[in-house]
């Protein structure tokens, strides 16, 4: 199967640090290949990989620096070129808005992975977009929030746990690692470890405005390098060491997450997760076994406390059968073959 991936610019494949879509394109498009497709990825020079690579732009632009300019320009350059050669049997967009909106200018099929919700419900461009390629979910809870995209099937994302070193004798520390945003709640990360006396690492990427505004309200004044400690965003072995020694990976979101690569990284790291009831959480944690989730912000204290009951074990292995990069590719391959047989069938 000859197949396109278009990755965004902003951050390489694979990204050296903050990254979560780009982890999954890289691992996709490695295990393609190693499958005998012949894959090409349209993202940055700096790149590594072992398909076909196509760039417009040298380096990636950071995501600080990221414009919707360059996003257009990279992802209509992709299809400029996968028109022109012609022999593509199907794109894979990673590029959210900007493949959404060329889709409807190639005869190729393409699929979108959502890996955000880039298409509001109830709003014109939902209407307009709605049918204008293949979706595919990440997880169902997604796929319920969004009816009415043409989905094409739902592929939970993946992790190579290979490079996820696990640790069963774990540091004093709670961890939380994501965007610094109200929603993802470092907030409240730093409330639980100050009610219940616990050491707290945070280590966040802080967007420039509302992010900002609420880490030096919310959370900075209560970083003192002691008993809370905050990193900037960290490379990946960083970010692999801290997930391995943490006794609790803490995940309380206040929004529906559509998937959470996080929590994939600290059980494949044998440390359990303790997060809200929200968007895919009770899809990717086994409760009571990798972890728990909880509705209320006083069962997130219990929750916590009860974090030693849980296997390193039971974690590592959970996410192994059910979230490999194997178990991924297979469920892509599947989505891909559906969709390419609804194309070559007899339209009437």
């Amino acid at each position: 199967m000859r197949i396109a991936q278009i990755a965004q610019v902003c951050v390489p494949v694979p990204p050296v640090k903050y990254g979560g879509t780009e982890l999954v394109v890289n691992l996709l498009t490695e295990e393609l290949v190693r499958r005998g497709h012949d894959v090409t990825l349209f993202a940055t020079g700096d790149s590594q990989t072992s398909a076909k690579l196509h760039y417009s732009f040298i380096k990636a632009t950071g995501i600080e620096k990221d414009t919707p300019i360059a996003e257009l320009a990279s992802a209509s350059e992709a299809f400029r070129y996968i028109n022109s050669d012609g022999g593509f049997d199907i794109i894979h967009n990673h590029a959210g808005w900007w493949g959404i909106t060329l889709s409807q200018y190639t005869q190729i099929p393409v699929v979108t992975t959502m890996h955000n919700d880039y298409l509001p419900l109830d709003t014109p461009e939902f209407e307009f977009f709605k049918n204008s390629c293949y979706y595919v979910a990440i997880s169902k809870n997604q796929q319920q929030l969004n009816i009415g995209l043409n989905f094409a099937g739902v592929v939970y994302n993946a992790i190579d746990t290979s490079h996820y070193p696990m640790v069963n004798e774990k540091k004093d520390y709670l961890l939380f690692l994501s965007n610094m945003s109200k929603e993802k709640g470092a907030d409240t990360a730093v409330k639980v470890a100050k009610d219940l006396n616990e050491n707290l690492i945070l280590s966040s990427k802080i967007d420039k405005g509302p992010q900002q505004d609420f880490f030096e309200a919310e959370v900075k004044p209560y970083v003192d390098d002691k008993q809370i400690i905050f990193y900037p965003p960290v490379d990946q072995k960083t970010k692999q060491a801290l997930f391995a020694q943490a006794k609790c990976f803490l995940f309380p979101i206040d929004w529906e997450e559509p998937f959470g690569l996080v929590m994939l990284e600290a059980m494949a790291s044998g440390t359990p997760v303790v997060a809200y009831k929200r968007g895919s959480v009770p899809e990717v944690i086994q409760d009571g076994k990798t972890g728990f989730f909880v509705e209320s912000y006083q069962e997130l204290l219990a929750a916590v406390k009860k974090v030693g009951s849980i296997s390193p074990d039971s974690c590592r292995a959970h996410v192994e059968k059910f979230f490999s990069v194997k178990t991924m590719t297979d469920n892509y391959l599947a989505v891909y073959e559906k969709i390419i047989g609804i194309s070559k069938s007899p339209q009437f």
